[in-house]
């Protein structure tokens, strides 16, 4: 008889943690609730136990955070967003692009957003201020339809992102406190 060891994942999946915030209509996604690639290496990120503590960015060049909704309704629009800060020695955000995606389901069409207001308020961002939400109003909202004609058996799974793929440049210092998704 052979024993297997578990091999733990260099990446970190999602816990079912989200909240329903009925004042914005919204459901939360706190840190332990979202995908993070390298998140399972705290070399890379610190994922926190605790739902009012941001994730922490340590180091990559390679940024994915990802969720998941599956309490989509056709006929609906929604606004996906993130709630974030950088710590004081953040580094690399001021010429990487930041985008976020979104799509319904696996086949889905996915729409990309690039979300300008990291990269200009990189400088004030990292000083200490609360966290913002991303997009902001220069961004202007990062929404997504379902088309009325979705059947109910189709994959209506709304699936979301935010991302920094492309310069390969190492960046530090993002905290993520928050994804949400809200009916518009």
């Amino acid at each position: 008889m052979s024993v297997q060891k578990a091999v733990k994942s260099s990446h970190y999946e999602a816990e079912s943690n989200m909240e329903q915030d009925i004042v914005r209509k919204a459901w939360v996604f706190k840190p332990s609730g979202l995908n993070f690639i390298w998140g399972g290496d705290s070399r890379y990120w610190v994922i926190p136990n605790e739902d009012r503590t941001p994730a922490e960015l340590k180091k990559v060049s390679w940024l994915e955070v990802t969720g998941s909704y599956d309490k989509i309704e056709p006929g609906k629009t929604y606004r996906i967003g993130f709630k974030i800060s950088f710590t004081a020695d953040a580094t690399g955000w001021d010429q990487a692009p930041v985008f976020m995606s979104a799509k319904i389901g696996k086949k889905g069409r996915t729409i990309w957003k690039r979300i300008k207001s990291v990269n200009n308020n990189f400088d004030k961002l990292k000083g200490g201020t609360g966290p913002v939400n991303i997009p902001d109003e220069t961004d202007g909202r990062f929404e997504i339809f379902v088309s009325p004609k979705v059947a109910i058996n189709q994959d209506t799974k709304l699936q979301f992102g935010l991302y920094e793929v492309w310069t390969g440049k190492w960046k530090t210092g993002l905290l993520i406190y928050e994804a949400f998704v809200e009916e518009v």
